[in-house]
């Protein structure tokens, strides 16, 4: 039997994929003709399983997210994977389907090794909605209801915004348009819970250690101090003291 894989078969499975809406780009198109037409008997459900089994799950220029651990905080940090490497630390070759760890040039730091099991899509990590009431809900009224994008890759006038993108860690929300809900501008938005946390370290740090003062008799300065806190960035409240400061409102609400 021949094992070969001929011009026609490529461009055929190429046109499968487009069909299907896949990007060739993405598969090792040889591989699928191999499984599913040579050594695989040609039906759909081998087809897909070909298809499944030669995607390659990261490549080059891909804009990924690893965590890092920072000044005792694990940060989830985005960038751009710059090639893969062998578990001996040598780089491949060859693109393979299966790489063992890959270089990572963050945008906010320098370059690191990881696991390839320890890399997540970017877009993994945003909800994105496009219904336009919910885009813009509770819209300016002195721009009839219409919110621009804010991405900050515009000049002059932004265009009105086409998506809502919600960080799910931190649940940090933006609008931007169509041609900004991109990679590396998603990127940017996840990088405000690792900068917010930045500015914020000490009161994290002093609820981490005294929780308690979270739940100071409203009028305290300090404890109202820390409860607006907690309300702007409440992703980034210690457990314990969000555990707190939640039965405090809860008896806050049950005394009035």
């Amino acid at each position: 039997m021949p094992t070969t894989v001929s011009a026609a078969d490529r461009k055929q499975a190429v046109e499968e994929l487009e069909r299907y809406g896949l990007n060739p780009e993405r598969y090792n198109v040889a591989g699928i003709v191999r499984d599913a037409w040579i050594t695989g008997n040609g039906s759909q459900e081998t087809w897909r399983a070909a298809v499944e089994r030669n995607r390659y799950p990261f490549l080059v220029g891909d804009v990924v997210r690893i965590i890092l651990v920072q000044n005792g905080f694990p940060e989830r940090m985005y960038g751009r994977i710059k090639g893969f490497v062998m578990d001996n630390g040598r780089a491949y070759r060859r693109r393979v389907l299966n790489p063992h760890s890959a270089y990572v040039d963050l945008f906010e730091s320098s370059c690191w090794i990881r696991p390839v099991s320890e890399i997540t899509p970017e877009l993994d990590d945003f909800e994105i909605t496009s219904e336009h009431e919910e885009v813009h809900r509770d819209g300016p009224v002195h721009n009839f209801g219409i919110f621009h994008c804010v991405s900050g890759d515009h000049g002059g006038y932004p265009p009105p915004a086409d998506v809502l993108v919600t960080h799910k860690a931190s649940g940090i929300k933006s609008r931007f348009c169509n041609t900004c809900n991109i990679p590396h501008v998603r990127a940017r938005l996840g990088h405000e819970m690792w900068r917010n946390r930045k500015l914020c370290r000490e009161t994290i740090r002093e609820l981490t250690e005294r929780p308690e003062e979270i739940t100071g008799p409203a009028g305290d300065y300090d404890a109202d101090l820390n409860r607006r806190w907690a309300d702007a960035f409440p992703y980034l409240v210690p457990a314990k003291a969000a555990e707190l400061y939640k039965q405090w409102k809860e008896q806050q609400t049950a005394d009035a």
